[in-house]
């Protein structure tokens, strides 16, 4: 059995979570899973020679029956969200809007021991983008999720220890601390009230820990990231989804949008490299478990 927190979750889930400092020239914002559902519409892949089934209309979509119709599904893998054509699609891509300079928007919290070190406990935030754009060349795509993964000691009073970076897959990904030591020279800065910063990539809002350009390897285009532009706390609206693989309040109808098996987006099979399908939901990737890999710095 999976070691319990030996801290107090509430208390310290915002005292570890990353302030997100997005691209000032990325159109595409996060928004909230209820806000995305209630403008998508719920379709069936059915191959290539036939017309996909639309189970669910726009407006129809909801966190409850996305987790009925997974478990009533014979092939939950070929469910897919998307957002219809029309007037009200570029709004919806674009998530929320900045106020101020500030972006208000649910962060969703996976709390889980450490895969790896039974003395540490691991904060892992994610975050929703309705759209994964073409800026910065990235192929475009619906649905988008990524997160960090905040590694604390698992203690009365809980210390930071360092973070998993996660960007575009674990072979891309990486420890950082604050004093760079044992993570790659990969230096995690904090802000004034000790929260770590997090840059959100154009385009892709692959995380990183300091603004410029982020390189790949080849063919894949460099990631970009700024300061500058909107500044998301996502400490002011954090919204705890599991702890140790199960719902924090023991009711397994508290997030049924988790046992969602299709994917956050629409199925693209031909679209390659013009676009790509939308990802599954965060529950049903390796990372919600299995990251980071044991002995990858």
């Amino acid at each position: 059995m999976a070691p319990e927190p030996g801290f107090d979750l509430l208390t310290a889930l915002p005292r570890f979570a990353p302030e997100v400092r997005l691209h000032p020239d990325d159109p595409h914002r996060p928004s909230s899973v209820e806000w995305y559902l209630k403008r998508t519409r719920l379709r069936l892949r059915r191959g290539l020679l036939c017309r996909d089934e639309e189970l669910l209309p726009l407006g129809r979509v909801t966190s409850e029956k996305l987790g009925e119709l997974t478990n009533r599904s014979d092939d939950p893998e070929s469910l897919y969200l998307g957002i219809p054509r029309g007037a009200h699609r570029r709004d919806t891509r674009r998530g929320f809007r900045p106020v101020g300079g500030m972006l208000s928007a649910p962060c969703y919290v996976n709390a889980r021991a450490a895969p790896d070190d039974s003395s540490a406990f691991d904060l892992q935030y994610w975050f929703f983008y309705p759209f994964n754009g073409r800026e910065g060349r990235h192929i475009p795509h619906e649905g988008d999720w990524e997160h960090i993964t905040v590694r604390v000691t698992n203690s009365a009073d809980p210390r930071l220890l360092r973070t998993y970076i996660s960007a575009h897959g674990q072979e891309n990904g990486g420890w950082a601390s604050p004093d760079g030591e044992e993570s790659r020279g990969r230096i995690l800065r904090l802000n004034s009230t000790g929260n770590p910063i997090i840059y959100s990539a154009l385009g892709s809002h692959a995380s990183y820990t300091a603004p410029g350009v982020q390189k790949q390897g080849w063919p894949k285009a460099g990631d970009r990231t700024s300061d500058g532009g909107p500044v998301w706390n996502t400490a002011d609206d954090l919204v705890l989804s599991e702890v140790n693989g199960q719902p924090p309040d023991g009711n397994c109808s508290t997030h049924p949008w988790l046992r969602f098996q299709g994917r956050w987006g629409a199925i693209r099979g031909l679209a390659r490299p013009f676009a790509s399908s939308g990802p599954i939901g965060p529950s049903h990737q390796s990372p919600w478990t299995g990251e980071p890999p044991p002995g990858l710095s």
